[in-house]
Protein backbone atom coordinates (compact mmCIF):
# COMPACT_ATOMS: atom_id res chain seq x y z
CA UNK A 1 0.00 0.00 0.00
CA UNK A 2 1.19 3.57 -1.13
CA UNK A 3 0.15 6.64 0.43
CA UNK A 4 0.84 10.71 -0.11
CA UNK A 5 1.55 12.44 2.95
CA UNK A 6 0.53 15.66 2.73
CA UNK A 7 1.92 18.09 4.82
CA UNK A 8 3.19 21.79 5.22
CA UNK A 9 7.19 20.36 5.06
CA UNK A 10 6.78 21.71 1.25
CA UNK A 11 7.46 18.22 -0.52
CA UNK A 12 4.26 15.65 -0.85
CA UNK A 13 5.92 12.27 -1.65
CA UNK A 14 4.65 8.89 -2.61
CA UNK A 15 6.21 6.49 0.06
CA UNK A 16 5.98 3.02 0.95
CA UNK A 17 4.05 3.27 3.88
CA UNK A 18 3.87 -0.47 4.88
CA UNK A 19 7.37 -0.50 4.40
CA UNK A 20 8.31 2.33 6.93
CA UNK A 21 6.03 2.02 9.24
CA UNK A 22 6.88 -2.19 9.85
CA UNK A 23 10.14 -0.65 10.64
CA UNK A 24 9.15 1.89 13.52
CA UNK A 25 5.34 0.44 14.98
CA UNK A 26 7.33 -0.69 18.13
CA UNK A 27 9.58 2.35 18.22
CA UNK A 28 10.36 5.37 20.40
CA UNK A 29 11.06 8.51 19.14
CA UNK A 30 12.65 12.06 20.40
CA UNK A 31 11.90 15.15 18.58
CA UNK A 32 13.70 18.27 19.34
CA UNK A 33 12.94 21.36 17.27
CA UNK A 34 12.20 25.34 18.47
CA UNK A 35 10.33 26.23 16.16
CA UNK A 36 7.12 25.72 16.88
CA UNK A 37 5.21 25.54 13.55
CA UNK A 38 8.07 22.61 11.90
CA UNK A 39 7.79 20.35 15.31
CA UNK A 40 3.96 20.39 15.17
CA UNK A 41 4.00 19.28 11.62
CA UNK A 42 6.91 16.67 12.21
CA UNK A 43 5.30 15.39 15.30
CA UNK A 44 1.88 15.23 13.30
CA UNK A 45 3.78 12.83 10.96
CA UNK A 46 5.82 11.21 12.93
CA UNK A 47 2.55 9.66 15.32
CA UNK A 48 1.56 8.00 12.19
CA UNK A 49 4.22 6.10 12.28
CA UNK A 50 6.15 5.12 15.46
CA UNK A 51 4.82 3.75 18.78
CA UNK A 52 5.69 6.91 20.70
CA UNK A 53 6.35 10.06 19.71
CA UNK A 54 8.03 13.00 22.18
CA UNK A 55 8.87 16.55 21.71
CA UNK A 56 11.22 18.98 23.53
CA UNK A 57 11.85 22.79 22.71
CA UNK A 58 15.46 22.82 23.51
CA UNK A 59 18.16 20.65 24.05
CA UNK A 60 17.60 21.40 28.28
CA UNK A 61 14.23 20.03 28.30
CA UNK A 62 15.28 17.43 25.58
CA UNK A 63 17.82 15.91 28.03
CA UNK A 64 15.04 15.76 31.12
CA UNK A 65 12.67 14.07 28.66
CA UNK A 66 15.31 11.46 27.64
CA UNK A 67 16.32 10.67 31.35
CA UNK A 68 12.38 10.65 32.10
CA UNK A 69 11.62 8.51 29.64
CA UNK A 70 14.34 5.52 31.02
CA UNK A 71 12.97 6.48 34.55
CA UNK A 72 9.20 5.13 33.18
CA UNK A 73 10.44 2.50 30.46
CA UNK A 74 13.61 1.16 31.26
CA UNK A 75 14.86 2.41 28.41
CA UNK A 76 16.10 5.17 25.94
CA UNK A 77 14.39 6.25 22.96
CA UNK A 78 14.84 3.92 19.95
CA UNK A 79 15.51 7.39 17.81
CA UNK A 80 16.25 10.93 18.65
CA UNK A 81 15.46 13.76 15.90
CA UNK A 82 16.98 16.64 16.54
CA UNK A 83 17.68 20.23 14.97
CA UNK A 84 20.84 21.97 15.58
CA UNK A 85 20.60 25.38 16.44
CA UNK A 86 17.89 25.78 19.94
CA UNK A 87 18.39 28.12 22.61
CA UNK A 88 19.65 27.37 26.19
CA UNK A 89 21.42 23.89 24.88
CA UNK A 90 22.01 23.67 21.37
CA UNK A 91 21.65 20.20 19.17
CA UNK A 92 25.56 19.37 19.63
CA UNK A 93 25.31 19.71 23.28
CA UNK A 94 22.63 17.80 23.48
CA UNK A 95 24.43 15.09 21.20
CA UNK A 96 26.80 14.75 23.35
CA UNK A 97 25.05 15.12 26.54
CA UNK A 98 23.06 11.88 25.03
CA UNK A 99 25.91 9.95 23.80
CA UNK A 100 27.62 9.94 27.16
CA UNK A 101 24.81 8.53 28.38
CA UNK A 102 23.71 5.81 26.46
CA UNK A 103 26.70 5.95 23.72
CA UNK A 104 25.18 3.67 21.17
CA UNK A 105 22.29 5.96 20.96
CA UNK A 106 20.47 6.68 17.33
CA UNK A 107 20.70 10.35 16.39
CA UNK A 108 19.48 11.74 13.37
CA UNK A 109 20.35 15.78 12.93
CA UNK A 110 18.27 18.28 11.01
CA UNK A 111 20.80 20.85 9.64
CA UNK A 112 20.70 23.92 8.18
CA UNK A 113 22.97 24.81 5.34
CA UNK A 114 24.64 27.41 7.22
CA UNK A 115 25.36 24.30 9.97
CA UNK A 116 28.97 23.04 8.78
CA UNK A 117 30.74 23.96 11.42
CA UNK A 118 28.20 22.37 13.93
CA UNK A 119 28.43 19.26 11.26
CA UNK A 120 32.21 18.36 11.96
CA UNK A 121 31.69 18.25 15.69
CA UNK A 122 28.60 15.62 15.46
CA UNK A 123 30.18 13.55 12.91
CA UNK A 124 33.54 14.02 15.26
CA UNK A 125 30.38 11.97 17.79
CA UNK A 126 30.24 9.10 15.20
CA UNK A 127 26.81 10.65 14.48
CA UNK A 128 26.09 10.41 10.54
CA UNK A 129 22.34 10.99 9.80
CA UNK A 130 21.50 14.35 8.60
CA UNK A 131 18.68 16.17 7.25
CA UNK A 132 18.70 18.70 5.76
CA UNK A 133 16.06 22.11 5.70
CA UNK A 134 13.81 22.61 4.32
CA UNK A 135 12.81 18.93 5.04
CA UNK A 136 12.01 17.07 1.82
CA UNK A 137 10.04 14.17 2.82
CA UNK A 138 11.02 11.75 0.71
CA UNK A 139 14.79 12.17 3.05
CA UNK A 140 12.99 11.91 5.71
CA UNK A 141 11.20 8.81 5.17
CA UNK A 142 14.23 7.31 3.89
CA UNK A 143 16.47 8.31 6.90
CA UNK A 144 14.10 7.02 9.44
CA UNK A 145 13.55 4.23 7.48
CA UNK A 146 17.52 3.43 7.57
CA UNK A 147 17.90 4.63 10.89
CA UNK A 148 14.97 2.15 12.31
CA UNK A 149 16.35 -1.05 10.56
CA UNK A 150 19.30 -0.32 12.01
CA UNK A 151 17.85 0.08 16.01
CA UNK A 152 16.22 -2.97 14.95
CA UNK A 153 19.26 -4.91 14.20
CA UNK A 154 18.26 -6.46 10.73
CA UNK A 155 20.59 -7.95 8.10
CA UNK A 156 20.63 -7.22 4.60
CA UNK A 157 19.26 -10.15 2.87
CA UNK A 158 21.90 -11.00 0.05
CA UNK A 159 23.12 -14.15 -1.35
CA UNK A 160 26.67 -14.19 -0.45
CA UNK A 161 28.67 -12.08 1.85
CA UNK A 162 30.38 -9.95 -0.75
CA UNK A 163 27.56 -8.72 -2.17
CA UNK A 164 25.97 -5.51 -1.20
CA UNK A 165 22.34 -4.47 -2.54
CA UNK A 166 22.10 -1.22 -3.41
CA UNK A 167 18.28 -1.38 -4.28
CA UNK A 168 16.35 -1.38 -7.65
CA UNK A 169 18.18 -4.98 -8.79
CA UNK A 170 21.62 -2.79 -8.77
CA UNK A 171 24.10 -5.11 -6.61
CA UNK A 172 27.62 -4.03 -5.97
CA UNK A 173 30.19 -7.28 -5.68
CA UNK A 174 33.33 -6.38 -3.04
CA UNK A 175 35.12 -9.08 -4.25
CA UNK A 176 35.04 -8.92 -7.62
CA UNK A 177 34.51 -5.04 -7.65
CA UNK A 178 32.22 -5.39 -10.24
CA UNK A 179 28.76 -3.69 -10.37
CA UNK A 180 25.44 -5.31 -11.73
CA UNK A 181 21.77 -4.28 -12.73
CA UNK A 182 20.03 -7.53 -12.81
CA UNK A 183 22.10 -9.47 -14.94
CA UNK A 184 24.03 -7.01 -16.44
CA UNK A 185 27.21 -5.35 -15.45
CA UNK A 186 27.75 -1.58 -15.35
CA UNK A 187 30.60 0.18 -16.91
CA UNK A 188 32.33 1.82 -14.25
CA UNK A 189 35.38 4.46 -14.84
CA UNK A 190 38.61 3.81 -12.85
CA UNK A 191 37.59 6.87 -11.19
CA UNK A 192 33.79 6.13 -10.75
CA UNK A 193 34.90 2.39 -9.00
CA UNK A 194 37.33 3.99 -6.94
CA UNK A 195 34.57 6.67 -5.91
CA UNK A 196 32.12 3.58 -5.50
CA UNK A 197 34.37 1.43 -3.58
CA UNK A 198 35.11 4.31 -0.84
CA UNK A 199 31.23 5.07 -0.36
CA UNK A 200 30.52 1.49 -0.14
CA UNK A 201 33.26 1.35 2.49
CA UNK A 202 31.83 3.76 4.46
CA UNK A 203 28.09 3.02 3.99
CA UNK A 204 25.53 5.12 5.97
CA UNK A 205 28.76 7.22 6.93
CA UNK A 206 29.00 11.00 5.85
CA UNK A 207 32.25 10.35 3.51
CA UNK A 208 33.67 13.66 3.00
CA UNK A 209 35.55 15.44 0.63
CA UNK A 210 39.05 15.09 2.04
CA UNK A 211 38.01 11.42 2.51
CA UNK A 212 37.38 11.50 -1.13
CA UNK A 213 40.70 12.78 -2.18
CA UNK A 214 42.68 11.17 0.56
CA UNK A 215 41.60 8.08 -1.19
CA UNK A 216 42.28 9.19 -4.88
CA UNK A 217 45.82 10.57 -3.78
CA UNK A 218 46.31 7.01 -1.79
CA UNK A 219 46.10 5.87 -5.56
CA UNK A 220 48.10 8.27 -7.34
CA UNK A 221 45.20 10.53 -8.64
CA UNK A 222 44.82 14.09 -7.52
CA UNK A 223 41.35 15.71 -8.20
CA UNK A 224 39.34 18.64 -7.22
CA UNK A 225 36.20 19.58 -5.79
CA UNK A 226 34.78 19.91 -9.08
CA UNK A 227 36.24 16.74 -10.09
CA UNK A 228 34.68 15.38 -7.21
CA UNK A 229 31.22 17.10 -7.82
CA UNK A 230 31.34 15.97 -12.01
CA UNK A 231 32.19 11.91 -10.39
CA UNK A 232 29.17 11.84 -7.99
CA UNK A 233 27.14 13.17 -10.81
CA UNK A 234 27.98 11.22 -13.40
CA UNK A 235 28.21 7.77 -10.63
CA UNK A 236 24.37 8.67 -9.80
CA UNK A 237 22.98 7.91 -13.37
CA UNK A 238 24.53 4.50 -12.86
CA UNK A 239 22.84 3.89 -9.83
CA UNK A 240 19.51 4.22 -8.34
CA UNK A 241 17.90 7.30 -7.97
CA UNK A 242 18.22 7.50 -4.05
CA UNK A 243 21.64 6.02 -3.21
CA UNK A 244 23.35 8.37 -2.77
CA UNK A 245 22.44 11.82 -0.80
CA UNK A 246 24.25 14.94 -0.18
CA UNK A 247 25.20 16.50 2.49
CA UNK A 248 25.89 20.14 2.09
CA UNK A 249 29.58 21.11 2.84
CA UNK A 250 30.99 18.28 3.47
CA UNK A 251 30.74 15.40 1.18
CA UNK A 252 27.91 12.63 0.33
CA UNK A 253 26.51 9.15 2.27
CA UNK A 254 25.79 6.01 0.33
CA UNK A 255 22.46 4.25 1.66
CA UNK A 256 22.84 0.67 0.46
CA UNK A 257 18.93 -1.30 0.37
CA UNK A 258 17.62 -3.13 3.73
Amino acid sequence: MNIIIVSKLGVHNEVDYKTLYSQTKDLSLLLVEDYEPLREDMAEILEDFFHTVSVAVNGHEALKVYQDHYAKENKYFDLVLTDIQMPIMDGVALCEAIRAISPTQEIIVLSAHTDTEYLLKLINLGIAQFITKPIDNENLMNTLFSVSHTVNNCEIKVEHTSLVDLGEGYVWDKNELTLKNSDRYVELTRNELLLLQLMIKKSNQVCTTDDIMNNFYANNIDISDRNIRNMVFKLRKKLPEAAISSIYGLGYTLIPTV
